[in-house]
């Protein structure tokens, strides 16, 4: 089994999950560990309570370049090109009339 790495963990399983929807698009496979270990927060050290994100080690990078870019675009707004209300960096769809948003989080990592 080749050797794998984390480079995403959290105490939220679906924030864990939509990263690696992210990075499945990208076309960089993932497991993902720990996500009932949530529940035990409290009775267990909260750091191990947290869901981790594997990837193959080669592809480390790679995934840690994706995520910061995803980080990065969530932290800006942008305005609807059909109605002008803002929106988050990371929304697909506006919020307000559902109209799709141009390089929404499909993350375009500069060279791709």
């Amino acid at each position: 089994m080749a050797e794998e790495v984390v480079v995403f963990s959290s105490l939220n399983p679906t924030e864990v999950h939509l990263v690696r929807s992210m990075l499945t698009r990208e076309g960089i496979g993932s497991r993902v560990q720990g996500q009932f270990r949530t529940g035990l927060a409290g009775e267990i050290p909260v750091d191990d309570a947290r869901t981790e994100l594997f990837v193959p080690a080669p592809r480390a990078a790679e995934a840690t370049v994706i995520i910061d870019a995803a980080r990065a675009a969530a932290d800006v707004e942008r305005p609807c090109p059909a109605c002008g209300e803002s929106n988050p960096g990371a929304f697909e769809l506006c919020w307000s009339c559902g109209a799709d948003i141009p390089d929404g989080p499909h993350l375009r990592v500069a060279g791709r």
